[in-house]
């Protein structure tokens, strides 16, 4: 891997705001909004259903080949909308946590505080750009790896064990807490049947082989001390505009469960907040 590939952690944190829960002052604000709604809740959700449905295979790209080794990562392909897949409903923030850390954008610096500080992945550009940090309990056998992930629009966490490799996974980060009995908040762990983890998140989106698939959407207002800290932000916006623009903002989730031998071998949660 070229070493313009991985980047340090410390330098990792680039000008991602844009991507979540973020609007353009101006007068084509609203029209922003509005796409980013249907790009940032539909639009990633739906290519991940896509691929996991029909196996949509990656666009070639315009130009070089880009690197999609990453086989667990859903930001890689993007695809149709499926509107009737999402759910009105918001799962419990339960799903957003695993070892104490919650899915954000400084999930990279909790991760390195937690378990160690590894390299960060750079790969993909523009919407399918992302950046990822990845960890892997110490046995060779039955090997468990978590890997957090943030993308233009979404911030991500893997957990899988085994599976075939992948470039960049050399640089995964051995931890005594990846271990096979590593648990989501939630409940949501590895080994776990079906019914056990319908359970835990309920009635799924799509049922299709070997996998069960949640997409949720819902429209959440934003809190005060969050709207608060829009005002020196945009100050060239008035109040009415800054609640016509801000005050709701739309959370949008994926969670993917993929079994083996009707025992869970793969989870992948997803989440992405936008006005």
């Amino acid at each position: 891997m070229n070493k313009s590939d991985i980047k340090d952690l410390n330098k990792s944190s680039l000008a991602r705001k844009a991507r979540s829960r973020k609007c353009v002052s101006g007068p084509f604000c609203a029209q922003h909004a509005a796409h980013r709604f249907l790009y940032d809740c539909f639009g990633l959700w739906a290519f991940v259903i896509a691929v996991s449905l029909l196996a949509v295979p990656a666009a070639a790209a315009q130009s070089g080949q880009p690197d999609d080794s990453d086989w667990w990562s859903h930001t890689r392909t993007l695809a149709f909308d499926k509107k009737s897949l999402v759910q009105n409903r918001e799962p419990s923030v339960s799903n957003f946590q695993i070892l104490g850390l919650e899915l954000g954008d400084d999930i990279f610096n909790k991760a390195a505080v937690k378990l160690g500080k590894a390299s960060v992945v750079e790969r993909g550009d523009a919407a399918t750009g992302r950046s990822q940090v990845c960890y892997m309990s110490p046995e060779e056998q039955g090997r468990i790896h978590l890997v957090f992930e943030k993308g233009e629009v979404a911030e991500s966490f893997y957990l899988f064990e085994s599976g075939s490799g992948w470039k960049g996974s050399d640089l995964c980060v051995k931890s005594n807490l990846i271990a096979n009995s590593l648990s989501v908040a939630s409940g949501l762990r590895l080994g776990q049947t079906p019914a056990e983890i319908r359970a835990i998140l309920g009635k799924p989106s799509v049922v299709t082989g070997n996998k069960l698939i949640y997409s949720f959407s819902v429209q959440k207002r934003s809190s005060a001390a969050d709207f608060e800290n829009l005002k020196p932000r945009y100050p060239e916006l008035s109040e009415e505009e800054l609640h016509r623009n801000y005050e709701f903002y739309t959370l949008c989730v994926y969670i993917e469960a993929r079994f083996s031998d009707a025992k869970l071998t793969y989870l992948a949660v997803s989440k992405a907040e936008a006005y």
